[in-house]
């Protein structure tokens, strides 16, 4: 494996640093010069700047005001840091909102929103995007050569809204028609819309699904409507890619949210140089391998988007996160590292905050920055950045690598939106969600390193894929599912396997359709749900797998075996003694498939069984008592081992089967050493 290139090859260092808005401080030049000092001192080597700027751009229509912009890009250069630069489309300027009402986003054809806030503007309108390609040009024609810039970041966490303005409602019909080819009996056939008597007989007549006052009953149709949105991102992005590089040869991103559904993030990705995240970890649940795994998921979720190219973790908190308005715990200055070196184990090549300076206003004043309101360094928030800095420092072998994972989890997006979109298996009950963390949870424990894909990606790279309900299903990813089986692949899939095609229409012949019945071994003719807020408060089935009970409270089909043999059987209902888990042969390989939504304990049992046959085994190079976990990041024969202590309170013991370094104290570690509790080390082999 060979490692993959730095963001710069000018500044091959891993990125400490973020969320840098001088703008706010034009009049306390005292704090600007300040800020350099304190930069240096905490080692941040990185600054994004510009992502909510642009009224202090271009404070008038046409008039632009970079000097500040200037100063603060050569400071920071000559301080020996670099800059990332936003283009600011997320927060248009109050005079584009006046003079333009058009460009703000419009929950109904009949109310547009009012200047507020921000992301609230209709990303398909003409005038926003000319007013956003203007400003993008200026700064990519100002910047593209400044020895500052290592990147662009194009505009900040961008929603999807659902405008449906007149330019929405209009260019979702045009989409509609590229879509089905002009050609009405399509459409109505996708739709399925002789149901309820709502055929379609004109193009014009479609309007946008909303709750309240439009139709919102026809699946195909909702769907469409979500890859319409989608698609509006998808071009919007573009737009201000073009923009920028038509002037900067620099690389683009833009900070994508974990598994956010609102668009495609696969298909954004395409048009990006590298990928980009905002992570804030919710560790007021508890520090448990399952919470832990969560987001070592959501890393492995931004690899699998280039292919394992490392990415940016371009947003997290320091201190505290102040999550949709609301206080949230406070990490300690251990978990403050833990975290930290969490992103950089699963493929991160940065440690970026939001902040680096907490305002004196704004909903975001009291929000975690690495500098506080107290203006000095003698606190433990920048203590601890500064800690983490110093151990970066060492570890620049460690940029460009990646992990080499044997597993693969296939999440897809518009496979969610289909499976979420169904009123009987919402999202609060499909767990789509829940089965791709809880399987990747599972792999965690046993420290096999797990990546998560697309459809898209080559299966063949793989010994094992997981598909969490895999409801949508077209015959082209059937064949490719059943190849890598036949060539020795090994597949789990859970249920509501190939339900529906791509317009959300049921496959006739039985389920799973499109030839998987074949590779599974097996039909669904009936399925049922165990749903605690409705019928029996509380009513549950139970599954025996392996001579243990483990529960089944919401999601149950029951199989029809057609040549699969049984794993596990329910142990409930008129269905008792009927499998719930099976086994199949196809070709060279196995097909599992589990026929109920099962929790974390049969989750880990079962995935260490399949490991267990599959021949593939954890990092055997460091190892350790039970609350060990172990990542390895590797390229150009190097090879990187992160090592955590899950536990809170107790010192774990780590053997190496060979001398290595400590990176983040230099001591040399000849077999055996220990951790404290959330303790971390970073070992090179």
């Amino acid at each position: 494996m060979k490692k993959f290139s730095p963001l710069s090859k000018d500044f091959p260092h891993l990125l400490l640093g973020g969320d840098y808005n001088p703008e706010q401080w034009l009049d306390s030049p005292e704090i600007l010069a300040a800020d350099m000092e304190l930069m240096k001192e905490a080692d941040c080597n990185e600054m994004s700047m510009g992502i909510f700027s642009w009224d202090s751009l271009e404070p008038e229509e046409g008039v632009f005001q970079f000097d500040w912009l200037d100063e603060r890009m050569d400071s920071i250069y000559k301080n020996g840091g670099r800059v990332i630069l936003a283009t600011p489309s997320a927060a248009r300027p109050r005079w584009l909102a006046e003079k333009y009402p058009e460009v703000m986003y419009a929950p109904r054809p009949d109310r547009r929103h009012l200047f507020a806030k921000r992301q609230n503007q209709c990303l398909r309108s003409p005038v926003y995007q000319e007013k956003v390609r203007i400003i993008d040009e200026m700064l990519a024609k100002r910047y593209a050569n400044h020895p500052a810039l290592i990147a662009w970041h194009l505009s900040n966490e961008y929603y999807g809204r659902d405008c449906r303005c007149q330019t929405c409602r209009l260019q979702f019909r045009e989409w509609l028609r590229r879509r089905y080819d002009n050609d009405l009996k399509k459409l109505n056939h996708a739709w399925w819309t002789p149901n309820w008597s709502r055929q379609v007989q004109s193009f014009d007549q479609i309007e946008p699904p909303e709750n309240g006052y439009g139709e919102v009953m026809i699946p195909g149709m909702n769907l469409d409507w979500k890859r319409f949105c989608s698609d509006t991102v998808y071009d919007f992005v573009k737009l201000e890619r073009d923009a920028v590089k038509k002037y900067s040869d620099k690389p683009v991103t833009t900070n994508c949210m974990n598994f956010f559904e609102r668009y495609d993030h696969r298909k954004v990705a395409t048009l990006l140089d590298f990928y980009s995240n905002d992570t804030y970890p919710t560790w007021w649940e508890g520090l448990s391998d399952d919470v832990v795994a969560r987001y070592a998921c959501f890393s492995a979720l931004c690899r699998g988007m280039m292919d394992g190219k490392p990415f940016i973790q371009m947003e997290s908190a320091p201190g505290i996160n102040m999550a949709h308005n609301n206080f949230r715990m406070l990490k300690s200055t251990q978990l403050q590292i833990f975290e930290a070196m969490l992103f950089l184990a699963h493929g991160s090549d940065s440690v970026l905050y939001f902040q680096w300076r907490k305002g004196r206003g704004g909903c975001e004043k009291y929000h975690g920055a690495v500098v506080d309101h107290y203006g000095k360094t003698d606190n433990r928030v920048f203590q601890a950045v500064k800690t983490i800095g110093g151990m970066m420092k060492n570890m620049d072998g460690v940029v460009g690598t990646t992990i080499c994972a044997d597993v693969a989890i296939v999440s897809d997006y518009e496979t969610r939106w289909a499976i979420n979109g169904e009123l009987e298996y919402n999202k609060d009950r499909n767990g789509y969600q829940a089965m791709t963390e809880g399987s990747f949870a599972a792999l965690f424990k046993q420290n096999v390193a797990a990546d998560v894909i697309g459809y898209g990606a080559d299966f063949s790279k793989y010994k094992f894929l997981i598909l969490p309900p895999p409801y949508m299903m077209t015959p082209a990813l059937a064949k490719k599912i059943k190849t890598y089986v036949q060539n020795g692949g090994r597949v789990v899939s859970f249920y509501m396997a190939g339900m529906v095609d791509e317009n959300d229409l049921t496959h006739l012949g039985g389920a799973p359709g499109c030839g998987l019945r074949e590779l599974f071994g097996l039909r669904i003719d009936e399925m049922t749900c165990y749903d605690i807020s409705i019928g029996k408060c509380g009513y549950e089935n139970a599954v025996t797998y392996g001579g243990i009970t483990y529960p089944a409270r919401k999601h149950a089909e029951i199989p029809v075996l057609e040549g699969a043999k049984a794993l596990g059987s329910y142990q409930k209902d008129f269905f008792a003694g009927t499998a719930a888990l099976t086994q199949a042969a196809y070709g060279k390989g196995q097909a599992y498939y589990v026929a109920f939504q099962p929790e974390q304990s049969f989750l880990d049992a079962f995935f260490t069984d399949v490991l267990q046959a599959a021949g593939i085994q954890g990092i055997r190079a460091v190892r350790g008592d039970g609350h060990i976990r172990v990542s390895c990041r590797e390229g150009d024969g190097e090879r990187y081992y992160f090592v955590f202590n899950t536990s809170e309170t107790e010192t774990q013991s780590v053997i190496l089967e060979e001398p290595m370094t400590d990176l983040l104290t230099g001591a040399k570690v000849t077999a055996k050493t220990s951790l404290p509790p959330l303790g971390v080390a970073v070992f090179q082999a």
